[in-house]
C-alpha cells in the first residue's frame, strides 16, 4: 500500500487545444476536482466546431451543442482559461511538469472590454478572416465569432 500513496500524484491539469475535445476533457476534470489550465493559440475558444453549421452525421445544430459548454466552461471555478497563449516550454517528469507559457498582448483589457462591438464599427483598418476561411475580411480590433468566450474584442497588431 505504501507504494500507491508514494505514485499519487495531485495537482492541477493543463490541457492543451480548447476546440470541443480540450473543453469536454477540461469539463471532465474539472468536475473531478482537478484545477484546470486550458491553453488555447487564438483569442477565443471553441475551434473548429465553431465554424460549422451543422454536424455530421445528426446535423445538428453545431452551436446549440457547443454554447453551453462554452458557458460551463468559462464559469467553472476549477477551470483558468488561457487564451491567445502559446506552450513554450515543459521540464519535469510524469505528473510533475513545469511549463512556460506565453501570452500574446489582446490590446485590450478584459477586464473592461463589455464585448459591445462600438470598437470594431469605427476600426479603419481591414483584415483578411481567418475564422470565415479567408472569404471575407474583418476589423483590425475583433472578437473570433459572435457567441466567442471571453466575449472580448482583440486587436491584430501588424509589425
Amino acid at each position: 500500500m505504501e507504494n500507491v500513496e508514494k505514485t499519487h500524484k495531485y495537482g492541477s491539469v493543463l490541457v492543451i487545444g480548447a476546440g470541443i475535445a480540450g473543453i469536454q476533457s477540461s469539463l471532465e476534470l474539472a468536475n473531478s476536482g482537478y484545477k484546470v489550465f486550458l491553453l488555447e493559440k487564438t483569442p477565443a475558444i471553441g475551434g473548429i466546431m465553431a465554424q460549422l453549421d451543422k454536424t455530421f452525421p445528426t446535423n445538428d445544430c453545431a452551436m446549440c451543442i457547443m454554447s453551453p459548454k462554452l458557458v460551463e466552461c468559462g464559469r467553472h471555478l476549477n477551470i483558468e482559461l488561457l487564451t491567445y497563449s502559446e506552450l513554450k516550454e515543459v521540464t519535469g517528469e510524469a505528473g510533475n511538469f513545469k511549463v512556460k507559457v506565453y501570452q500574446l498582448p489582446r490590446f485590450v483589457d478584459l477586464d473592461k472590454c463589455t464585448g459591445c462591438g462600438e470598437c470594431e464599427k469605427v476600426c479603419p483598418v481591414e483584415e483578411i478572416s481567418e475564422f470565415d476561411e479567408t472569404i471575407v475580411n474583418r476589423k483590425a480590433i475583433y472578437r473570433p465569432y459572435a457567441q466567442a468566450f471571453p466575449n472580448a474584442f482583440a486587436i491584430d497588431k501588424k509589425q
